[in-house]
């Protein structure tokens, strides 16, 4: 039974429930709702900095115009020196159609917009103000500090899809991921790009260490790219093209860079040799974006595994002081990609306690996973067919099939208060 469970988990993707629709949630999370980065290169003297920022359409207020959900968005920034008197302001607005109500809700489509400055070298504020355009709400964000100066020879890195893509004007492009400046742990495969400002320089060092330990030292880094001093919006994603030009930026790239990283708070410090030793060093985040809920809290994590596990099994877990390691030691050992620290099996399995503690609550009762539909869900995935009746009691009965598997289960809610209980499978 545990073999096919894991089959089966590998085979099928993860459903993700869905929160009510509302505007501007108080909340902002990096790579969850709301997200900007601030990027600039030197050209002619001054400097060319780019806003880039996205916000996912469940945080936008749509509304329903004939068979279409329209929404809007306007992204303000007002820019103070070091003196605090404004210098500079910017806008964008954009306009978004989703095709029914699941997209208008979703927390995996974004708006991706940018806003271009001109600075001199300085210290500067940058102060977004983003602005629902249907229900007319705006919010201030917090301050962004940048300092723009002509001596850094390395600027910030860039995390990037590492796949090459064609845009409809014909160039190549790579997107720019954008999690206000944070690595997503559940991306392992992206890369990462650090920019130079000489592109003589032909090779950097570089070490990675978290608060607990060292991860990474001295790894040279030869590999590299010339992109273009500009980022551009190319098919609705923020984008760095590829360029020969004399204003081209070289970028040195780590590539697979979150593969090895635990999910924590990480330094990275990079070093010219070449150049009398220069040092950078970067605080980055990594973050598990869309982290399911249910493994938020590691010892109720534990105890849901009693829906495929013994309660011997679960014991044994839970006799371990450390809840953290010990839930990741078990699944480290049904890892389907054991040379990456993320996980996508435990994934899958919490995103469908997640899915069901939702979908199949009944009332009065907290949790959906653990109802009989729930467990029926969580081993084996979304069935094939849901077929839907009532029977001579008058009592609702759902059968799932399985078409893969050959396999039936059938579910009565004898009770009329949403509970179905397994009543035969085949």
């Amino acid at each position: 039974m545990k073999k096919l469970f894991i089959v089966t988990l590998l085979l099928t993707y993860s459903v993700l429930a869905q929160s009510e629709i509302n505007s501007l949630r108080e909340i902002i999370q990096a790579g969850k709702y709301y997200n900007s980065e601030i990027h600039y290169f030197p050209t002619n003297g001054s400097f060319n900095v780019f806003y880039i920022y996205k916000i996912s359409y469940s945080q936008l207020f749509f509304e329903k115009i004939s068979e279409q959900f329209k929404a809007g968005i306007s992204v303000n920034i007002e820019i103070k020196d070091s003196a605090g008197h404004v210098i500079d302001r910017g806008f964008d607005k954009q306009n978004v159609t989703a095709k029914d109500f699941d997209q208008s809700n979703s927390e995996e489509l974004f708006i991706n917009g940018l806003i271009k400055f001109n600075l001199p070298k300085g210290k500067y504020s940058f102060i977004p103000f983003i602005s629902d355009l249907i229900s007319k709400r705006e919010r201030k964000l917090l301050p962004i500090p940048v300092e723009i100066s002509d001596s850094v020879l390395i600027l910030n890195p860039i995390v990037i899809n590492p796949a090459k893509s064609l845009c409809s004007n014909g160039y190549e492009f790579y997107q720019i991921i954008n999690n206000t400046s944070a690595v997503p742990f559940n991306q392992p495969y992206n890369s990462l790009l650090i920019p130079v400002t000489r592109n003589n320089i032909k090779n950097l060092r570089y070490s990675i260490s978290s608060a607990e330990s060292t991860i990474v030292k001295d790894q040279i880094i030869d590999e590299a790219v010339f992109l273009n001093n500009i980022i551009s919006i190319c098919d609705k994603n923020a984008a760095l093209y590829k360029s020969t030009d004399q204003d081209s930026i070289k970028y040195f790239v780590i590539k697979n860079f979150t593969a090895g990283l635990p999910e924590t708070p990480i330094k990275i410090e990079i070093t010219i040799d070449s150049l009398n030793s220069y040092k950078q060093k970067f605080d980055i985040d990594v973050i598990w974006i869309h982290k399911p809920k249910s493994l938020l809290d590691p010892e109720q994590a534990i105890r849901f595994l009693e829906i495929i596990e013994p309660k011997e099994v679960i014991a044994e877990l839970l006799s371990k002081k450390d809840y953290t390691k010990t839930l990741n030691q078990y699944w480290k050992t049904k890892d389907p990609t054991p040379t990456t620290t993320y996980n996508e099996l435990m994934n899958e399995f919490y995103s469908r306690i997640d899915y069901c503690d939702i979908k199949f609550k009944p009332i009065g009762n907290n949790s959906g996973a653990k109802t009989d539909r729930g467990r029926i869900y969580i081993k084996y995935g979304t069935p094939d067919t849901i077929e839907r009746d009532s029977n001579i009691d008058d009592k609702v009965v759902e059968t799932w099939f399985y078409k893969q598997l050959k396999r039936s289960f059938i579910f009565i809610d004898n009770d009329g208060n949403g509970k179905f209980q397994l009543v035969g499978n085949q």
